[in-house]
């Protein structure tokens, strides 16, 4: 994580020496769903649950292709539900995300899309006592892909996001284990304020 955060801002202070250069704070909703890979007796899918973001965004121009990146920094707690046996499990997953998105502007609107790393921190569920952390991989690889509008000096996305991993391939409910797609896969609606 240390190492990440110093490439941030060793990319920061490279572009702002020849780049339009901003950093603000970001904050986001997500809207995210757990998905089952196979049907499994008495087990089902849940609605997609909200959970939240906040951290930091910056973005640098790139003053010869026209083009800008904008790597962030967020803290993330998301949320997912199964209903098992007619009752509802909650799972709930804290992580750092660190998404890196590569853009265009016209006027105001923006197009981007680019990799995005997660890091699980903790991981628990409503059924089960004590941290799950164990049962998933620490780290998931994933996309976004969304348009975005500044306006003055607020930043408004919208953006999905995907997995290319999985973080977790099934999980315990009673005696049964369940093959689940634990993927990353949301929407994302992010507000952000240029400091400068």
């Amino acid at each position: 994580m240390k190492k990440l955060v110093m490439i941030c801002l060793l990319m920061a202070l490279g572009f702002s020496a020849s780049a339009q250069f901003s950093l603000g704070p970001r904050v986001t909703l997500v809207n995210s769903k757990l998905t089952l890979k196979d049907a499994v007796a008495n087990v089902e899918e849940g609605d997609a649950e909200f959970g939240y973001q906040f951290g930091v965004f910056m973005r640098a121009k790139v003053p010869v292709i026209g083009l800008y990146v904008q790597p962030e920094i967020l803290f993330s707690k998301a949320e997912s539900v199964l209903s098992v046996n007619n009752q509802d499990v909650s799972f709930e997953f804290n992580k750092i995300d660190v998404p890196i998105m590569i853009g265009g502007k016209v006027g105001p609107l923006r197009i981007n899309a680019g990799p995005s790393l997660s890091f699980l921190t903790d991981a628990s569920r409503s059924d089960v006592a004590g941290d799950i952390k164990d049962n998933y991989k620490d780290t998931s690889v994933g996309y976004q892909a969304g348009i975005g509008l500044d306006l003055l000096k607020f930043v408004f996305d919208v953006k999905y996001e995907g997995s290319l991993s999985q973080f977790g391939e099934t999980i315990r409910v009673g005696n049964t284990t369940v093959n689940t797609d634990q993927r990353t896969s949301q929407w994302v609606f992010a507000v952000g304020f240029k400091l400068f």
